[in-house]
């Protein structure tokens, strides 16, 4: 699958432990779709291990982190709250963006060698 909006950065720690990276703050008339983007990552990556994210440290086989706010015209952001149900694989913020409202997004994925390499082939990462 290609993404069109999020593109992911990838870093290793020393401990061999792989993190994907987005930031995305597209035009307003894009949010849906990014948001429909994240959804779709987030449905795979569930799908890939059903016991869900969690710490690695703790045996987990993949964790994430997933950030918003949205950008008014008066300059003042505000944080949005995003919730994923995995049951559904709907992606939902609270609060919503309104009409044109922008939003910037970070998106954090890291995981096991297993779960690494499926992401990168899934998603035609390098």
């Amino acid at each position: 699958m290609n993404l069109q909006l999020l593109d992911f950065d990838c870093s290793e720690d020393a401990e061999g432990v792989v993190c994907w990276d987005a930031l995305a703050q597209p035009a307003p008339q894009h949010n849906t779709a990014l948001l429909q983007e994240v959804a779709q990552v987030l449905r795979w990556a569930h799908g890939f291990d059903h016991e869900g994210p969690g710490p690695l440290e703790n045996g987990a086989n993949w964790d994430f982190d997933l950030q918003v706010t949205l950008l008014s015209h008066s300059g003042k952001p505000q944080v949005a709250t995003p919730r994923f149900v995995p049951s559904t694989g709907q992606l939902s913020l609270l609060p919503e963006p309104v009409d044109m409202q922008s939003l910037s997004l970070s998106l954090t994925l890291s995981g096991t060698p297993g779960f690494v390499q499926a992401f990168r082939t899934q998603f035609e990462q390098a």
